[in-house]
């Protein structure tokens, strides 16, 4: 699985972003606060989802944590290739897991997906590619 491009709508302080990966390595630099672990849970999530919890703590509770400092769709998009095809992954994010959108778009087709791989509205991207 290659990551090409993720756009973060909003998520903790980050806000209207988009980031073009090319191949090989990547390395993410900038000052402390800039939001360097803020796009690296935007990338888990964007894989995994984020866990449901009843926990009050902002540590403990991922989903509080992240929530958009300005307001606005909590969530965005990430471009991937992988088994041979490149899709985009849509999540936003609400209050409670419930709430959670999730769509994968084939990129060849501009259609959602019908790889029965991603079938699932609470799909973790990373444990079926």
């Amino acid at each position: 699985m290659q990551i090409r491009r993720i756009q973060i709508a909003d998520f903790g302080k980050l806000h209207d972003m988009e980031l073009d990966f090319s191949e090989g390595f990547q390395t993410i630099t900038g000052e402390n606060g800039w939001g360097k672990s803020t796009m690296a849970a935007f990338i888990k999530a964007m894989l995994y989802g984020m866990e449901a919890t009843t926990r009050r703590s902002l540590l403990e509770n991922e989903r509080r944590h992240y929530q958009p400092w300005q307001g606005g769709t909590y969530g965005g998009s990430m471009e991937f290739t992988a088994v041979g095809k490149t899709y985009r992954a849509e999540r936003t994010f609400g209050s409670k897991e419930k709430d959670d959108t999730f769509a994968l778009y084939d990129l060849s087709t501009g259609l959602l997906s019908t790889d029965e791989l991603f079938m699932t509205e609470t799909a973790k991207l990373a444990d079926v590619i």
